[in-house]
């Protein structure tokens, strides 16, 4: 079956140049974006990273370790729903030659992109990767605070209409959780809010 597709949308991603410039990791590289298109859910992750001349530039990629198990956990979906992959900072927050998290404050002034991210493709459900992720924006948004159950069963905050869910990050299952990487699937996939069905094998 075909996959679900959704028109990308003919905008320009939101971009406060004030911010931009005030916060100034857009020295290192320019702002990254998925494709805009109405999604029905959202991948948020802390920051871009450092991409080459032939690199794929997409927040979250495929060709990531973490964006191979988001890819993997889409895939029986795509026929019923539309995704979305982004990051709190667009900009990759460099320290010399390497990645380093970004700062609190440069969070805060890159969120409004975030902000104009739902507000433009208007997702049901957002996944918050890690808990720093889940931290600041439910900070922002709410009184909540994440929690990490260590057997995955992941709990929603509904929040103006959408369903945020603070979820472990991908790279934290893939290395120090491995074993239990079906079960993180899984329980990830209880909050896509439609269901499988599985082929009879018969008799």
């Amino acid at each position: 079956m075909a996959a679900t597709s959704s028109p990308t949308l003919n905008l320009q991603p939101k971009l406060c140049k004030k911010s931009c410039d005030a916060c100034g990791l857009n020295i290192f590289q320019a702002p990254i974006f998925d494709q805009l298109k109405i999604s029905t859910i959202f991948w948020v992750g802390l920051s871009a990273v450092k991409f080459g001349d032939q690199d794929e530039k997409l927040p979250l990629s495929a060709l990531t370790a973490s964006g191979s198990l988001i890819h993997a956990i889409e895939q029986p979906f795509r026929h019923k729903l539309t995704f979305y992959k982004t990051n709190l900072v667009k900009c990759a927050p460099m320290e010399g030659y390497k990645l380093r998290y970004p700062l609190e404050h440069e969070m805060s002034k890159c969120f409004s992109n975030f902000q104009w991210e739902l507000n433009e493709l208007k997702p049901t459900t957002v996944f918050l990767l890690g808990k720093q992720v889940a931290s600041f924006v439910l900070k922002k948004l709410s009184h909540h605070k994440p929690a990490f159950d260590e057997n995955f069963h992941y709990h929603f905050f509904e929040i103006g209409g959408i369903n945020f869910i603070p979820i472990h990050h991908p790279s934290y299952i893939l290395v120090y959780q491995r074993k239990n990487l079906t079960q993180y699937i899984e329980n990830v996939r209880k909050h896509f809010q439609v269901k499988i069905v599985m082929p009879s094998l018969g008799c």
